[in-house]
């Protein structure tokens, strides 16, 4: 008698932002998906502006070349091209973006520091969010919250409350972020802050790394100002993955140690 083993449930990808999981680890995505799951991929902060815009919004807009009233609606477009390029369903949660949460972040400075206190109880709300959406044994793919930017903070923190809670969760490095050319030592010191033990490597083929490649495409409005100074998107991609792999194309990802 033969025993079959019941299949895992679908893994579930939190991307802070409308384009962070394709850029950071869309090649296993699109792994999965050609092994029957179809991923989901949740963005966080998806959620569109309710109130007045602040300067620092209004200047964001400007460097995506969109305007306020479609910026949202453009950005959530290119990330159901992606999803479709992976083989993944997309999914948004309304929670505004670091940018629409009036004053808190008002720079790059800003952006890229500490949380805003007025920001703590986001990450019990995004902890309860995605508690609800993972099938119990699925497994949570976060950022490991390379770069500081706040919005991805707060994913990693909640990633670490979800593994308190007995969830599997593996951290993805954020790229570009982990591209940069300080980004190994960068690298090394967010992990020994977050990770719970060594890296596992996840080696993709040449259709699954151009997969990602394809998708991270689709955020037309995104390249010019996350590849500014790394050059070309594709080739970065490409660079990146062969380097993560030793020579052959892959993705890294990291046990998150709990905070709670």
């Amino acid at each position: 008698m033969s025993v079959t083993t019941p299949p895992e449930p679908r893994p579930v990808f939190l991307a802070p932002h409308y384009d962070d999981v394709a850029l950071s680890c869309g090649g296993t995505v699109a792994s999965f998906a050609e092994g029957g799951a179809r991923p989901l991929i949740v963005t966080c902060f998806g959620g569109a502006p309710t109130g007045p815009l602040s300067d620092f919004a209004r200047f964001q807009h400007e460097r995506w070349g969109v305007g306020p009233d479609d910026a949202v609606r453009i950005r959530r477009a290119e990330e159901a091209c992606a999803a479709a390029a992976l083989g993944a369903e997309a999914l948004w949660l309304d929670f505004h973006d670091a940018i629409y949460r009036g004053t808190r972040y008002t720079s790059d400075d800003d952006l890229f520091g500490p949380l805003h206190p007025d920001d703590r109880p986001l990450v019990d709300d995004l902890t309860a969010a995605v508690a609800a959406l993972a099938a119990p044994g699925a497994t949570v793919y976060v950022p490991l919250g390379l770069g500081n930017h706040v919005d991805h903070q707060i994913a990693t923190l909640a990633g670490q409350r979800l593994a308190g809670m007995g969830r599997r969760v593996l951290a993805y490095e954020d790229f570009p972020y982990a591209g940069d050319p300080a980004g190994a030592p960068a690298l090394q010191a967010r992990a020994a802050e977050v990770a719970a033990g060594p890296a596992e490597t996840r080696f993709l083929t040449p259709v699954q790394l151009e997969a990602r490649v394809r998708a991270i495409l689709c955020y037309r409005t995104q390249l010019p100002v996350i590849f500014r100074h790394q050059g070309d998107p594709a080739e970065s991609t490409r660079r990146y993955a062969r380097a993560v792999g030793s020579g052959r194309p892959a993705e890294r990802f990291w046990p998150l140690r709990t905070n709670s």
